[in-house]
């Protein structure tokens, strides 16, 4: 068990407020997922909703906009009513920047994304990748800004608890277990990361920390070194198995159960995230939906 979320990232909407927004998106017609791919119709949905109470929301936005901007980079919303046709999902989510995802391919790759332990990647090491912290679309370029979720059902064990984990904290972890040496190794020897095939395909070389952000998935750097024209020093090597243990075993990992509405939305640049395992697999009953959100 880790650090609780913090009182202070925590956002309680009015359900006032809730209702209202809530009965502006179903007086929407339903859309398809695929649909929802549109720049276009993404800000027809917003604008919509915003229109139908607009100080209610404005409120709402700005102050996800301030916690989101301060540690830990993250806030949960409680309160908030989802429609079964993500018209509030996206309505929301559409006010920070465009939803993105990779191509249509359902169950795996849609817009609004449904999560499941079906559908998670089994990883080689053991369990699965999304149980070890990492950023999302770490194979892109430019990973995504932002990330959201909502929890449509949690499992009824009590498996699939979120962890959060910020980079203040990463630095100074890394800092104070591994040293200044590693630490100014991670921030400036660049890394191959593999790059989505959909995306074309090929390497990228980055580092995993900067001053106020990181990149972090394993699995994409062993990805990139599976190809005989990529080579990393030893040393790196050994400083990236180091920090993934650091990171692993840090006692000051936000470790929380997301309850059926609650909306949790992420600066993707600035934290690392991941769940804890599911004791009943696939047949447990958990879902959730998350979005990527790019800001520029």
């Amino acid at each position: 068990m880790g650090a609780p979320f913090p009182d202070t990232a925590r956002i309680d909407v009015p359900s006032s407020m809730a209702d209202a927004i809530l009965k502006a998106a179903e007086r929407l017609p339903l859309y398809d997922n695929q649909e929802f791919y549109s720049a276009y119709l993404q800000a027809h949905v917003h604008n919509s909703v915003r229109e139908a109470c607009p100080e209610g929301f404005n409120w709402l936005i700005g102050t996800i906009k301030e916690r989101v901007g301060q540690w830990p980079y993250c806030t949960l919303v409680n309160g908030l009513g989802f429609d079964e046709g993500n018209r509030v999902f996206v309505a929301i989510n559409r006010a920070f920047g465009e939803l993105v995802a990779r191509p249509y391919e359902k169950p795996r790759a849609q817009l609004v994304h449904y999560i499941q332990p079906a559908t998670d990647i089994i990883s080689s090491r053991g369990g699965h990748e999304s149980e070890r912290l990492h950023t999302d679309t770490a194979d892109w370029e430019n990973p995504v800004e932002l990330i959201s979720m909502v929890c449509v059902r949690a499992d009824h064990k009590g498996g699939g608890r979120s962890r959060v984990l910020d980079v203040d904290t990463v630095r100074d972890e890394v800092n104070n277990r591994l040293g200044p040496e590693a630490l100014d190794a991670l921030e400036h020897q660049p890394v191959p990361w593999q790059l989505a095939p959909y995306l074309g395909g090929g390497v990228s070389w980055q580092t995993v920390l900067t001053r106020t952000s990181m990149r972090w998935r394993r699995y994409t750097i062993n990805l990139a070194l599976e190809s005989k024209d990529v080579k990393l020093r030893e040393d790196m090597l050994t400083t990236l198995d180091a920090f993934e243990k650091v990171i692993a075993k840090t006692d000051r990992t936000i470790d929380f159960l997301m309850r059926e509405g609650e909306f949790l939305i992420s600066d993707n640049t600035r934290t690392i995230h991941a769940r804890t395992p599911i004791t009943d697999g696939i047949a447990s009953d958990r879902l959730m939906i998350r979005s990527w959100i790019k800001t520029h």
